[in-house]
């Protein structure tokens, strides 16, 4: 919603996706959650990782490299 309310209104957008408008407002103001900012930190680290492994690190070995630096990821939620 947030990168379409320029060209649609929020009032619409709400209706078609069944949420709130004050939900989304409350959103907004919120700012990232604790989830999403460990997901960026795990993210950037997998980037480096995969680059440190000369893009040679599949899921499995990634996983195992995230945990020897202190991170509990599934393979699912690394996203390899």
């Amino acid at each position: 919603m947030k990168q379409h309310k320029l060209k649609y209104p929020v009032e619409m957008m709400s209706k078609i996706l069944d949420v709130s408008k004050s939900g989304y407002y409350n959103w907004l103001k919120s700012g990232p959650s604790d989830r999403w900012l460990e997901n960026r930190k795990i993210i950037e680290l997998i980037e480096n990782i995969f680059e440190e492994s000369h893009q040679s690190y599949g899921s499995p070995r990634m996983v195992v490299e995230l945990e020897k630096r202190g991170y509990n990821v599934s393979r699912p939620r690394c996203g390899c």
